[in-house]
């Protein structure tokens, strides 16, 4: 079995797996809401606290790699980590604290490993698809068509950097929503140029907030989407309006009674819906696919 160690800007995820007949078998699967990134994703810097929830984060983390008697590790550091001024300190001193290698990746190779893992999560259609990754510091876009990727670029513009740089309402109001557009829109504008040139119709999300809006669309909608895959389901496009507008009329407080919502994305999604809403029209999608599989994955099939 291989380990990979995502430490993204809102989440440290582990997972430990092998692959057989290019099926992944998980042995273990953990998110750890460390949020590395908060309260210094503006001024690119890790706090004290955010790197004392890491260390605790990563204790637990090679409790489980003793556990399984994992030797191949591969961590990889994402936006908060890679902007930060004090990110390689964070890497030592993980490496000093329990010899773990971590490898701080630029968007490019982040969007690789990301496209890997969605292409691996359920039978692709036969044309080009968008690949979309929202993270707490950076989103992640990749046009491909099958096993090849056309173009790739990360914009850093994650859920927590936007609610950050904001600081919106509780819930949100139409200057917030506005004034968060137009700062999204500024900056998409090379990929909007790249959507000019191909006629996509299907958005794949992976991870993170696409995994949630699946959980409240089964259990708080009490809608069933279309499984493709035991890893990738289709979410009819009313389905997400109706998904987009709860999250943005409700407060935190409100949010975290949802059956669906986890404790620490509450804060984030209805930011996060609103990066979903304007792909969806920027692209004029008309397939919208939430895949389970993300960066580690796509890392661990790229390790056999």
């Amino acid at each position: 079995m291989k380990a990979v160690i995502d430490l993204g800007s809102n989440t440290f995820n582990l997972l430990i797996a092998d692959i057989k007949n290019n099926q992944l078998n998980v042995a273990v699967n953990l998110e750890f809401p460390v949020k590395i990134g908060r309260g210094g994703l503006v001024d690119n810097v890790i706090t004290d606290a955010a790197l004392q929830r890491a260390i605790t984060a990563l204790s637990q983390f090679k409790s489980y790699l003793d556990r399984f008697e994992i030797t191949d590790i591969t961590a990889l550091a994402t936006s908060a980590i890679r902007n930060a001024s004090n990110g390689n300190l964070l890497a030592e001193k993980i490496k000093e604290m329990f010899d773990i290698n971590i490898s701080i990746i630029d968007g490019i190779k982040e969007a690789e490993f990301i496209y890997n893992g969605a292409i691996n999560s359920f039978k692709l259609p036969n044309d080009e698809i968008l690949v979309m990754d929202i993270g707490g510091g950076s989103v992640e876009f990749i046009i491909g068509r099958e096993h090849q990727i056309i173009w790739k670029q990360s914009f850093d513009i994650g859920a927590v950097r936007l609610v950050e740089m904001f600081k919106p309402h509780n819930p949100l109001n139409p200057t917030d929503i506005e004034n968060i557009k137009l700062h999204i829109l500024k900056t998409l504008k090379p990929l909007q140029d790249e959507l000019f040139k191909y006629p996509l119709k299907t958005l794949i999300g992976t991870a993170g907030s696409f995994e949630t809006m699946v959980d409240v669309v089964i259990k708080d909608l009490r809608v069933i989407p279309n499984s493709l895959s035991k890893n990738a389901f289709e979410i009819p496009l009313q389905e997400f309006e109706v998904f987009k507008e709860m999250m943005l009329k409700t407060t935190t407080e409100q949010r975290l009674k949802f059956n669906g919502m986890l404790d620490f994305r509450a804060e984030y999604i209805p930011v996060a819906s609103i990066l979903i809403e304007i792909i969806l029209e920027m692209a004029s999608i008309k397939k919208l696919v939430c895949s389970n599989y993300s960066m580690k994955e796509g890392a661990l099939y790229s390790m056999y």
